[in-house]
Order: C-alpha cells, then sequence, then structure tokens
C-alpha cells in the first residue's frame, strides 16, 4: 500500500517485502515494530527499554552491539542515546535496547546499521508516549474537504438571457413533460423568450446601478468607462479614423472642381441596382448607400477639400536643367516644374498656394523600365509658395517630350513654376528626376510630380431627420424634451483628428428656423447657454448624444424636430493599401472631369476604439496611488500591512530622549518567522525581520527612528468539561472539540478557534464566543467553562467578566501543544456518552 504522509512524502507499506525476508533462506533481516516501556524498579541506565521486534530471530551480541543504533526525532527531548543491547530471553524475535531517557509526545525513530539487515527495513517509527491512556481514537485521521455533492438540476443562479430561457425550459420539462414544442415559432416559446429577454435586463440593472457601473475596475460599457476615466483627468479615446490622398486623373481639356465631400469608394465588382454593369470610375450621387447590395460593403473615403482638375496637371514634369543624373535630395523643399501639352509645349503648371502636390517615381532609375518604378517613392506635400521663372537655356517647344536648346533668342524660353512646400513636408528620402541606366541609356523622367490631389479620410456621411422617420427622438413624458441622451442609428460614428464627426440642428415650437448644435470633449466647461452636446460611443461603437441640464450645457427643452448630420466609418478598418479607392461618386462637371481615380499612398492612421481594459491599465492611477510616506500610526500599521508576510502589526510613537521612536510590532502569516523563547515568548527570525525593516525603511520620515520587535503572545489556559448527549461516544466528541478550539488551518479553508490569524492585536479572548464554538459541535448537550485565564497567572475573575482582557501589543496564543505547554493548555474532560 502506498500513502501520503502530511509532510508530501510518499510512505510505502508493503508486506509482501517482509513477507520474502521471513524466509528462512533469505540472508537478509528486518524490523517489523518497535515497543517502549519503562521499568522503573530497574537500576539507572537500564529503566529505558526499546523492544525492537525482528522478522526472523533477532542478531545477538557480540554480532549486534549499542553502536549499530541510533534514536532520530523529537521536538522537545532530542539526541537520545543507545546505552546497551541485550537479547530477549523469552522471545527470539526480540532485542532490547537500553536508551538513556524518555523522549517527548512526538514520534521517534530507531535506525540500526548492520550489514544483516535490510536497508528498507532497517527503521521503525515509535513513540514513547503511545502507552499513555486516552479516549481518543488511536486509528490516524485524514482531515479531506468533503466530496462535493452535484449541482441540482435547475440552474437558480440564472443571470441572463440563455441561463433564464434554459432555467424556463428545464422547468416545463418537469411540469409539463407532455410540451415538447421547442420551435420560436410556438407561441409558448415565444413567453418564455420574452420573459427571459426582460429578466436578463432586469439582472442587469439590479447589479449595474450599485455595483458593476459604479467603478472602473467593474464596468461594462465603454460609456461608463470614459466617464470614470473623466474624473482622473483621462480621455478615452474612440478611435480616430484613417486617412490618406488621392489623385483624380483628369479628362483631356478639362478645369473643374471636385467639390469637399466627394466620396470615394473601394473597387466595385457587381452592376449597382439598375445598372447592367460594374460601374466605371465615376459612381452616380443617386446611388443608395442604405439599401444597395454593390456598396453595403464597400470602404468609403471622403475629400477633405476642394481640389482643381486639370488635365495639364496629370502630370508635371520637374526640370532636370539637362542634367543626365538629376534629383531631389532627402530634405528638399522646393523644385522647378513645367506642363506640357498635348501639343508638346511647356507650360507654367496652374498651381496654388494650399493646394497639394504628388512627388511619384515613374520609372526605375537602374532599368528605366515603368513596371519597375518603386511605389515606395511618393510623397505628397503641400504646396506653401509658388512663383514664375524661366530657363532662357531651353525653348517651350519639346518634341518627343525632351528639352530642346534655345538657340534662337526670338524663341520663348521654358517657362517654369518654382514651387516652394511646407518645411514638414521635406522629402523623406530622394528623388531622381532623371538618370543613366546601366547600359548608360538617359532616362528622363524618372520622377514627376502631379496635381489634382486631394486628402481624403475614412467615413461616410449620412443625414437623418425626424421628420422623414430617419431619426428618432425618444418620447419623454408628456414633451419630448427634456432628454437626457438619443442615438444615432447608424454605426461607428468617424471620429476625425478634430473631433467627432457630428453636427446636429434642432428646431423648436415658436421659434422660427433651426439651431446648430456643436459636439464637445464634455460638458464641464459648457455655460448655462451653450448649445453643445457629448457624442458618447457605446461598445457597439453607436453614438449616444448627451445634452446639458442648464448648468453645464443648455437643455433642449420643446425640440420638436432634429436633423443630425454625421459620418460612419471609424477605426483601422479604413487602413487600407494603396490603389484601393477607384470609384468617385459625383455628378455634373466634376463627374465629366474626371477619367480615373488613383489612391497613391496607403491610407494610415486609423486606430480602433480604446478598449475598457486598456483603459483600466493605462489610466492615471493617483486617487489609488501608495503613498510612501507614514506619519500617524495608524499609516505605519497599513504600510506594514503592505507586506505579503505580515498578518497584523501596532505601531506607537515613544520619545526616547532626542528624537521620536516608531515601535512597530508584528505578527508573521508563518509562524516560521518566529523563533520561540522559553516561557512562550517569542522574537521575529533574523532574516524575517531585516526584509520588513528594510520594506517600512522607505515609509519613514525624517528625524524619526525605527524599532522592529514581534508581537507579545499570551499564552492561555482555559478547562472545558463536556457533557456528551446519548447516543455519542465520548472519543469522537472530544475529538471534534480538539479539532473545532486547535490552532490549525484545514483542507476546506476553515480555520480552529484558536489559529493565529483569528486574533489580532489587542484582540480579548471573549467566553461568549468559546461557549458558541463548543456548543455547536454535534454531541455536546452542554458544556462548562471550568478555568479560564492567562496561563503563567492566576485567576483574576477573567470567569465572571467573561473575557481574557489582552493588551495593545499582545495576541493572545494557545496552541495546545504537549511538548511545549508554555504556549496554551486546553484541557478537555467528557461525561455522558458512550
Amino acid at each position: 500500500m502506498v500513502v501520503l504522509s502530511s509532510d508530501g512524502l510518499v510512505l510505502c507499506e508493503d508486506e509482501r517485502r517482509s513477507g520474502v525476508l521471513r524466509d528462512p533462506a533469505h540472508p537478509l533481516n528486518g524490523i517489523d515494530f518497535i515497543e517502549y516501556r519503562r521499568d522503573l524498579l530497574a537500576l539507572p541506565g537500564w529503566q529505558h527499554v526499546l523492544d525492537v521486534v525482528f522478522l526472523k530471530p533477532a542478531p545477538v551480541p557480540p554480532a549486534v552491539t549499542a553502536a549499530n543504533f541510533s534514536v532520530l526525532g523529537g521536538i522537545r527531548i532530542v539526541d537520545i542515546r543507545v546505552l546497551d543491547v541485550e537479547p530477549d530471553p523469552g522471545d527470539p524475535l526480540t532485542l532490547r535496547v537500553f536508551v538513556d531517557r524518555e523522549g517527548d509526545f512526538s514520534a521517534y525513530v530507531l535506525d540500526m546499521d548492520h550489514a544483516a539487515i535490510d536497508v528498507e527495513r532497517s527503521q521503525a517509527q515509535f513513540g514513547f508516549k503511545a502507552s499513555c491512556p486516552s479516549d481518543l481514537d488511536c486509528r490516524p485521521t485524514h482531515d479531506c474537504p468533503p466530496t462535493v455533492l452535484e449541482e441540482p438540476a435547475l440552474d437558480y443562479l440564472a443571470k441572463d438571457y440563455q441561463s433564464f430561457r434554459r432555467l424556463m425550459t428545464d422547468l416545463i420539462a418537469e411540469r409539463n413533460p407532455n410540451w415538447l414544442e421547442r420551435l420560436p415559432a410556438d407561441l409558448g416559446m415565444t413567453l418564455v423568450e420574452l420573459m427571459a429577454y426582460a429578466g436578463d435586463y432586469l439582472s442587469y440593472y439590479q447589479d449595474a446601478g450599485p455595483g458593476t457601473e459604479g467603478f472602473l475596475d467593474t464596468c461594462l460599457h465603454r460609456i461608463s468607462a470614459a466617464r470614470h476615466a473623466r474624473l482622473i483627468d483621462y480621455t478615452m479615446r474612440n478611435g480616430r479614423n484613417a486617412a490618406t490622398f488621392v489623385h483624380f486623373v483628369a479628362v483631356a481639356g478639362s478645369n473643374a472642381v471636385v467639390p469637399r465631400s466627394t466620396r470615394l469608394v473601394s473597387r466595385i465588382g457587381v452592376p449597382l441596382v439598375g445598372e447592367a454593369g460594374a460601374p466605371g470610375p465615376v459612381i452616380p450621387v443617386t446611388a443608395d448607400f442604405d439599401s444597395d447590395p454593390a456598396l453595403s460593403e464597400a470602404t468609403v473615403f471622403e475629400t477633405m477639400a476642394p481640389v482643381r482638375v486639370i488635365d495639364t496637371n496629370n502630370e508635371i514634369r520637374i526640370h532636370s536643367w539637362a542634367d543626365a543624373q538629376c534629383c531631389l535630395a532627402k530634405g528638399a523643399t522646393s523644385a522647378f516644374l513645367y506642363a506640357v501639352t498635348a501639343g508638346g509645349i511647356a507650360i507654367p503648371p496652374d498651381l496654388a498656394a494650399g493646394e497639394y502636390l504628388l512627388l511619384e517615381e515613374v520609372r526605375s532609375p537602374v532599368t528605366g523600365s515603368l513596371p519597375d518604378a518603386d511605389p515606395r517613392h511618393r510623397q505628397v506635400v503641400l504646396v506653401e509658395e509658388v512663383e514664375l521663372t524661366e530657363d532662357a537655356a531651353f525653348t517651350n517647344a519639346l518634341p518627343g517630350g525632351t528639352l530642346t536648346p534655345r538657340l534662337n533668342v526670338a524663341d520663348p524660353a521654358l517657362p517654369l513654376l518654382h514651387v516652394t512646400w511646407v518645411e514638414d513636408d521635406a522629402l523623406v528620402f530622394p528623388l531622381c528626376v532623371s538618370a543613366l541606366t546601366d547600359q548608360d541609356v538617359p532616362v528622363d523622367p524618372v520622377t514627376v510630380a502631379r496635381g489634382n490631389t486631394v486628402p481624403a479620410d475614412h467615413g461616410r456621411t449620412v443625414e437623418r431627420d425626424t421628420s422623414l422617420g430617419t431619426l428618432t427622438l425618444p418620447d419623454s413624458g408628456a414633451g419630448r424634451w427634456p432628454l437626457p441622451s438619443f442615438a444615432l442609428r447608424d454605426a461607428p460614428l468617424t471620429q476625425a483628428a478634430d473631433g467627432p464627426a457630428v453636427r446636429l440642428s434642432l428646431e423648436f415650437a415658436g421659434i422660427p428656423g433651426a439651431e446648430s448644435w456643436t459636439p464637445v470633449p464634455n460638458l464641464l466647461d459648457s455655460g448655462p447657454f451653450d448649445q453643445h452636446f457629448v457624442a458618447e460611443i457605446d461598445n457597439a461603437g453607436d453614438a449616444v448624444l448627451r445634452f446639458g441640464d442648464d448648468r453645464y450645457g443648455r437643455r433642449p427643452l420643446g425640440a420638436r424636430r432634429a436633423v443630425a448630420r454625421y459620418r460612419i466609418g471609424n477605426g483601422a478598418a479604413g487602413n487600407c493599401g494603396w490603389g484601393t479607392l477607384v470609384h468617385a461618386v459625383a455628378d455634373g462637371p466634376a463627374a465629366a472631369a474626371i477619367e480615373r481615380v488613383r489612391q497613391p499612398l496607403p491610407a494610415r492612421f486609423g486606430e480602433d476604439p480604446e478598449t475598457i481594459e486598456h483603459v483600466r491599465q493605462i489610466a492615471p492611477e493617483a486617487f489609488r496611488a501608495v503613498q510612501f510616506r507614514a506619519v500617524t500610526e495608524r499609516d505605519w500599521e497599513e504600510v506594514a500591512l503592505r507586506h505579503p508576510a505580515v498578518a497584523a502589526a501596532k505601531a506607537s510613537f515613544h520619545w526616547t530622549g532626542s528624537w521620536y521612536t516608531v515601535f512597530v510590532a508584528i505578527h508573521p502569516v508563518d509562524e516560521a518567522d518566529l523563533r520561540r523563547l522559553p516561557g512562550g515568548g517569542a522574537e521575529l527570525q533574523p532574516a524575517f525581520a531585516a526584509a520588513v525593516k528594510s520594506h517600512l525603511t522607505r515609509f519613514k520620515l525624517a528625524g524619526y527612528d525605527l524599532n522592529i520587535r514581534a508581537a507579545i503572545y499570551v499564552p492561555l489556559e482555559i478547562d472545558i468539561r463536556l457533557c456528551v448527549g446519548t447516543g455519542h461516544f465520548r472519543g469522537d466528541v472530544l475529538g471534534e472539540a480538539l479539532r473545532v478550539l486547535s490552532n490549525r488551518s484545514f483542507a476546506d479553508g476553515s480555520r480552529g478557534f484558536f489559529h493565529p490569524l483569528n486574533f489580532g492585536f489587542g484582540g480579548a479572548v471573549y467566553l461568549s464566543r468559546l461557549y458558541a464554538a463548543v456548543e455547536a459541535i454535534e454531541g455536546v448537550n452542554s458544556a462548562e467553562v471550568m478555568l479560564f485565564k492567562r496561563f503563567w497567572e492566576l485567576p483574576q475573575a477573567e470567569l465572571d467578566r467573561g473575557l481574557i482582557e489582552i493588551g495593545p501589543f499582545e495576541i493572545a496564543r494557545l496552541d495546545n501543544d504537549r511538548n511545549f505547554p508554555e504556549n496554551g493548555v486546553l484541557r478537555l474532560s467528557a461525561v455522558g456518552g458512550l
């Protein structure tokens, strides 16, 4: 048999090995068991006898001597010596071993070192006190947790829709087995699901207000988390929409303006509603993005500014000054440009300050091939200044697109536009303007400039109107307002660089026209007449517009109509690669001027809304910061408890002649951190005391000294007489009483009455609590405490007062260890029972 001991060691109790050794033919012998007896009539040195019983006839002197034996173990009494050995004349299996004294109540081991003894049977455990009378069962007990019972079939902890629905369907099956229908269309199942839905919401509301949503650590909704974070000066990010640049290739001879907020759409490969084929570069403005399946999954951007679309700005040359290897260096902020008409005549580009210019490598400077151009060598710059100039060395005629020397001064010079862009857009890499290939073939141009370029960001503008039924104002009693908030029907709300992209117009009864309301980050800085609102984003990305209360922001009392204009599309979903946007939604001259839509650069900066968990981790911790200073006695006690090995602490200030000294008494979690002293006292182990002092020194103020010491442990002496009920064994009841009143921790997590962690500094021991613990034991009819006092002192009427008073720096202790009675003694006796 294999068992597991309390210290975690595996102990083998295999009788088969003993059977093998008992064979007379086997050369080895072994110890079977040991018994101790005391012979008070014997001479000194022969009074304490260990009867060692072997598996076969015992070895006798001189084959064995006292030197072959040693006694191990003991707690209080150790180093017991073996004096002599002799055979037992009445039993050939027994060898008498004489020891110098009797041990304590703990277990001892006799070890025999002899060549004829099997190593596995060379030791045996025994006890010096095994013969002491006791009412307790000597069989060892195994303190194991109780068996976990199976949960009942019905889930009485149902808290959400699914569990409520399952609970009711289980109850239906139990109460009405004939009802077998479970289809959602069944009227009964419809009612079940309706009640489960209502129960889910009621359960949430039950927990949300005072509990879940009331704290940042437990809230489940982004709106709650954002408000908590705002109170500690942290703004929860609702994400950011992506942005990129788009170049419009203009139709020959066109000169039009593409307005701001023109929609740009990713590639559509299927026909729109009412169309026979896939759409071209321009989609009509009549296309319905809400209902057309072809557009429902499309990524939509919108231009951020109006842009002029001019055919001569499709490709603009960068002047190379006829240098075969010309380049714009990294950090460059200007260039000389010219455009070429269809007739091969150079003209100044039609560019103005404030417009965007795309610089793009169109040929490889190594091979001169168009497909080998590096798409990474593209950069958009913002034009800051333009200046007309010319190059008198060349004429404006460019036959075949190449520069022609100006041999006749009467010929027009090459017109140039000196363009300077903002310093922030200085080139981040060099751009080759002209180059020689590996075969010394000149390549010009390698890089060109392009106008007709505009920034665009992710998001589609929608407009919802209460008069058209596309927006709903919730009814609040007799009138529609005041409203704390209302939700927009589309999501996710675009979060642009300047804030949420939403505008609201409200019309009020008796007031002509509509009033414009604008979003703000919060209403704390809004006055009572400011027409502001906050766009809060919930877990699903839906926007909830929250208004003021006439103190922080105006309350929209009496509004009859609302028109919301906002954009939808946000987050990392807009970070699309270059070439994704290929359609423009336009009409009129703008539609006629667009030949092709190009996205030369990938969309960037799209960021998903910040999660609640991220806010919990990085939001400022000022409201729960750890203060590394201790001023009052209570402060010292609190900082001492921050050490994981400290169970309790008590601090006190004392004037020591020249300065104050802080005396801190420590009660450790692990009793191994205490060193026992004679008489029941204790002091902290040096290593533990040094660790605690190092921990506390960080909090010490200048001018104060620090002294660390152990608590003063007060041993108790208690004598209780139990009256055992009929049908109960006294031994069982006494054993359970010892367990309940012990200082141990049990496997089920409970602790004995006198466990060290049950008593803190100054915690008096109340007689009433002791009675309550004893009388709760099964089999105890009544109990009487006969003695109730401190161990080293005479009774001081503690029984009459009903408590043992404990000083501020003292902790009550009762270990009931017979080896150390100075740590507390508990005596139990029983009458009645069996």
